[in-house]
């Protein structure tokens, strides 16, 4: 009877096991179209042999584990490729919305505004007593700062949207760190059990790349099945069942947006802003506070140096009721602007000095010990001075007013030009007032004054590199669509990599239909002929008990 009892055990464990591969072949059908999904086997082994004579006799087969197929280095190029897609992503589909802005493309763009005014310059420099070529020039002076403070404006709201954006993705971060915890914990308890999570890995696995879109991570596993997952540059997000999160901290030097912040899972808070190396969020950071804030800045030094120009030359003549020393644009004002952790009662105020020495440059003022030092951000050039209360500094045409008691380490940004395309204006509203004379008796005839300032198109303007006006534009324009340009390439080299590497994927963890479609019949066969062979010992069984009868 033990030799028939080792038959029934054999067919048995030979029933159970290829059903289980047929479950796993099934599954693997099941789910050949899912994202993410890594194929899997059920591996089949001999069960421990029994001793016996005249040796072992085989107790069957076993399924040894649910093996799961996964390339780990692909799989860690995917996560990486992910963080880069993300950020390239991002940064494509803002900057084009940035080139869209000054697209000159339906004639209302400002190159054509700026066309426009100084073609109304011409008109009046040509006639300078035509009533109507005055008016007109007012009219596209207006259509010139309209343009300009509407795309200042565009600028902004681009700012304002990106920021919203950082807030949605840390909430989305946020959640997916929650997600990746959580299966944390299940793939211990089911390893913990004895369990392979094949299932549960896969789904975690799906989320890490999720996350890894979000932001540049780094990942480990332990022997427990837990992931610990590294952002900014260090920082444990996860780390097995604990887990930290992101949030958005308002910043007083970052025109009132947020600051990206990583809080550990005891609450410790630390400004990971500048350690953000991949991912959409980087992408987001990057555009929203030196990116879109450096074109704003172009346009502000091009309004600036055009205004000033105009005003200088426009102050010199006299309109046609003998008006003189107007400006015609809105003039500069300048500014200082205080770092939000100065400890001093500083204050700083800036006026212009000399109009023609405007480098329209940044500055930095510092204070150390008893000494201030006002610098060129750009060409390097400083002015060091002892302070005494109050005291003037006056440096490529600022005069720089300082009162009060700073605090060493206090620093105040300093502009000629900050903010000059939203101010931009026309003062000049009266067609009398317009200055085409270059002196009182003169007009109405006379219009050497218009000249000078029609000839402002093609002057190579001081503050601007010494380019024209449309020089100056078209590097503006030109830098945007080169970054648009780039990151649009970008993206598509890394989708060309997601491809590759999305086929490598497929060639370890792909489910294939053939292959599994020829397992189940191979299991099918396997099952059919155990099925028999449990019937066969049955049968032998009956026949030993009728001959005991």
């Amino acid at each position: 009877m033990a030799g028939i009892s080792g038959i029934f055990n054999i067919g048995r464990s030979s029933l159970f096991s290829n059903k289980k591969a047929l479950e796993v072949t099934s599954h693997n059908i099941a789910n050949m179209n899912t994202p993410g999904y890594a194929r899997q086997e059920a591996i089949l082994t001999t069960s421990p042999p029994r001793n016996s004579s005249p040796g072992q006799f085989g107790t069957g087969v076993q399924v040894k584990e649910v093996k799961r197929y996964i390339d780990r280095f692909v799989e860690q190029q995917i996560t990486a490729g992910e963080s880069k897609f993300g950020r390239f992503q991002a940064e494509e589909k803002l900057l084009r919305r940035i080139e869209a802005t000054l697209s000159d493309a339906q004639g209302t763009g400002i190159n054509q505004a700026f066309n426009n005014f100084f073609a109304a310059l011409n008109d009046v420099a040509n006639n300078p007593e035509d009533h109507s070529a005055r008016v007109a020039l007012i009219e596209q002076s207006k259509g010139l700062s309209q343009r300009i403070a509407t795309t200042d404006r565009q600028f902004q709201e681009i700012q304002s949207d990106i920021n919203a954006e950082v807030v949605s993705t840390l909430d989305d971060v946020n959640l997916l760190v929650k997600q990746i915890t959580a299966l944390n914990v299940e793939v211990k308890q089911a390893q913990f059990s004895g369990q392979n999570a094949n299932d549960l890995r896969d789904q975690r696995q799906g989320l890490v790349n999720e996350l890894a879109s979000k932001i540049d991570i780094r990942t480990l596993e332990n022997d427990k099945g837990q992931m610990t997952i590294f952002v900014g540059g260090g920082k444990a997000i996860v780390e097995g069942e604990l887990s930290g999160s992101l949030r958005g901290i308002f910043s007083a030097d970052n025109q009132g947006k947020v600051n990206v912040s990583f809080v550990s899972s005891t609450g410790t808070v630390s400004d990971i802003n500048s350690k953000l190396a991949g991912g959409s969020l980087q992408g987001l950071v990057n555009l929203r506070d030196t990116v879109v804030p450096g074109f704003t800045d172009t346009l502000d030094q091009l309004v600036a140096g055009v205004s000033n120009e105009v005003n200088q030359i426009h102050r010199a003549g006299f309109g046609l009721d003998g008006s003189t020393g107007n400006d015609f644009f809105s003039p500069l004002s300048p500014s200082a602007t205080a770092l939000s952790t100065n400890t001093g009662s500083a204050v700083v105020s800036v006026t212009v000095s000399t109009a023609t020495a405007l480098t329209f440059d940044a500055y930095d003022l510092s204070f150390a010990g008893s000494n201030l030092t006002l610098s060129n951000r750009d060409s390097g050039t400083s002015t060091t001075l002892a302070y005494s209360d109050p005291t003037t500094v006056t440096f490529e045409g600022l005069d720089v007013a300082i009162s009060g008691a700073p605090v060493a380490g206090d620093l105040f940004s300093v502009s000629a030009h900050k903010g000059s395309a939203g101010k931009m204006s026309v003062l000049q509203t009266d067609p009398n007032r317009i200055a085409a004379s270059s002196t009182a008796a003169g007009a109405p005839g006379n219009n050497d004054n218009a000249l000078l300032l029609a000839a402002i198109q093609d002057k190579s303007i001081s503050g601007l590199g010494s380019t024209t006006v449309q020089g100056f534009y078209s590097r503006l324009t030109g830098d945007i669509g080169a970054q648009s340009a780039t990151a649009g390439r970008n993206a598509a080299v890394e989708t060309a990599i997601k491809s590759q590497l999305s086929n490598l994927r497929e060639e370890t963890s792909g489910v294939s239909l053939d292959e599994e479609m020829s397992n189940i019949i191979k299991f099918q066969r396997a099952f059919e002929a155990s099925s028999r062979i449990i019937t066969m010992a049955d049968e032998l069984t009956q026949t030993i008990l009728g001959m005991l009868r």
